[in-house]
């Protein structure tokens, strides 16, 4: 497994197409650390699309302009599908705002664990082009 960490997160390549993003305590994640992450993301798969697992540790949060981006078209690009995992009620309500809100054009869905997570995704295997 091959691990790219960046100031905001941990990255980690799995098998499947998968990609695990972990977002670091204590951080209000801003929109350029998003484009970090999905520009590490590209080069290292090469353009090809990525079946996204996110995990948000204890005390972190998106800025709007993040959350708006990490679910805009341009999004979509990097990523095929996303799995989130609910840390808390707090963090299943932002990502229900995320979801209903901002509306991201690929499936998602949240998860209260990473292997349930983990099942979803490897069922979006056909949508990696």
């Amino acid at each position: 497994m091959h691990q790219i960490d960046q100031t905001a997160c941990t990255i980690s390549f799995l098998e499947n197409d998968i990609v695990h993003v972990h977002f670091k305590d204590g951080r209000v994640i801003e929109h350029d650390e998003v484009q970090l992450m999905f520009d590490a993301i590209e080069q290292e798969r090469k353009g090809r699309k990525a079946l996204l697992l996110v995990s948000v540790g204890e005390g972190s949060t998106m800025s709007n302009d993040a959350r708006a981006f990490a679910s805009g078209p341009e999004s979509s690009r990097y990523i095929a599908a996303d799995a989130i995992i609910q840390r808390d009620f707090s963090h299943s309500l932002a990502a229900n705002v995320f979801m209903r809100y901002h509306k991201p054009g690929r499936p998602i869905q949240l998860f209260p664990d990473r292997e349930s997570a983990l099942a979803w995704l490897g069922q979006q295997q056909h949508l990696i082009e």
